[in-house]
């Protein structure tokens, strides 16, 4: 875990400290790109290779579409609520 926390910091330093390119910016968008997929991919591979995972996808994919839902209906309703009672607070 420290290492990507090592990782994660020695990132911002140079980013913070270096100005870099156009043609950086977007080698670097490129790579982030690629070790996306990569991960995806090696993600997938492996829940695909767990038969217990694959046998209550059904079940898992419910679930998680609950915590999705809850999720975005949660952040609309505080979203609203904090919207108003910042237009209250300037009126």
């Amino acid at each position: 875990m420290w290492k990507i926390i090592l990782f994660l910091c020695a990132g911002m330093a140079i980013g913070g400290y270096f100005n870099l390119s156009d043609k950086a910016k977007k080698a670097n968008g490129n790579l982030q790109l690629l070790g996306l997929v990569l991960l995806l991919g090696s993600m997938g591979i492996s829940i695909g290779a767990n038969p217990k995972i694959m046998s209550n996808l059904s079940t898992i994919g419910f679930k998680s579409f609950l915590y999705a839902l809850t999720s975005v209906v949660f952040s609309a309703v505080i979203g609203v609520i904090l919207i108003k009672l910042m237009k209250r607070g300037e009126a």
